[in-house]
């Protein structure tokens, strides 16, 4: 059993209807990105704790399911905020290289500090969700809603192949850590390149394993979804 699955199966709320989770997860998205900054910042302090709360999760463990989005999200902002310019008195720390300037621009820098907290606060309501909604009530949830079977397939495989994806990042993580893997900037550096490569390896190895289990199943191309029973039939 993955993490996500421990935690959605015994968190506080796992007996609300899947619609009422939904309906709260769609209103803290329109929160998320909605202009003012001040409530994305309340929205993130707000779920994180009820996040924590409900699910009865450790505040060391949950931060550590951040680990693998904040790279990308910080890639990102730098990608964003990071500019040449002819003009030193547009930039923040502005640096002289090949006859241009370059540094942080002024003009993009409010947008990429948007952009990290509107992500988090995305990311925050996601895993409130996904913590307190066992993936039967996903199901049910999309089959109310009469979407497509393609975009249920689709759902069921990122929602499978995103928390593989982390509990291998966690658990090569934790290999390299005991072995003082991050120690310091060098190692640190050769223990993340070595752990891009595993989890790529890995992603492929976890393919190939769906591949024959749907094919020992006789699958056909489509999984069959249907509503669950209620538990007490």
């Amino acid at each position: 059993m993955l993490v996500i699955d421990k935690y959605a199966y015994t968190n506080r709320i796992v007996n609300w209807s899947p619609k009422i989770k939904g309906l709260v997860w769609l209103m803290c998205m329109v929160i998320a990105f909605q202009p003012i900054v001040w409530l994305k910042a309340i929205l993130i302090v707000a779920v994180a704790a009820d996040t924590i709360f409900v699910t009865k999760v450790s505040l060391h463990r949950y931060l550590k399911w951040f680990y693998v989005i904040l790279p990308f999200l910080l890639l990102s902002i730098i990608g964003i905020v990071f500019t040449m310019s002819a003009s030193k008195t547009q930039l923040y720390f502005p640096i002289h290289l090949f006859g241009n300037y370059f540094g942080v621009s002024k003009a993009m820098l409010p947008k990429g500090l948007l952009l990290g907290v509107q992500v988090l606060a995305a990311v925050v309501s996601t895993y409130w969700f996904a913590l307190t909604t066992p993936f039967r009530q996903i199901l049910d949830l999309l089959v109310s809603l009469h979407l497509s079977n393609l975009i249920i397939e689709e759902t069921m495989l990122m929602y499978r192949f995103i928390f593989i994806f982390i509990d291998s990042f966690e658990e090569i993580h934790r290999a390299q850590n005991l072995r003082f893997g991050y120690r310091n900037i060098r190692t640190s550096l050769h223990s993340l390149s070595i752990l891009v490569k595993m989890l790529f390896e890995q992603i492929m190895v976890n393919y190939e394993a769906m591949t024959h289990a749907l094919d020992a199943k006789l699958y056909d191309g489509e999984f069959k979804v249907g509503k669950s029973r209620p538990q007490n039939d």
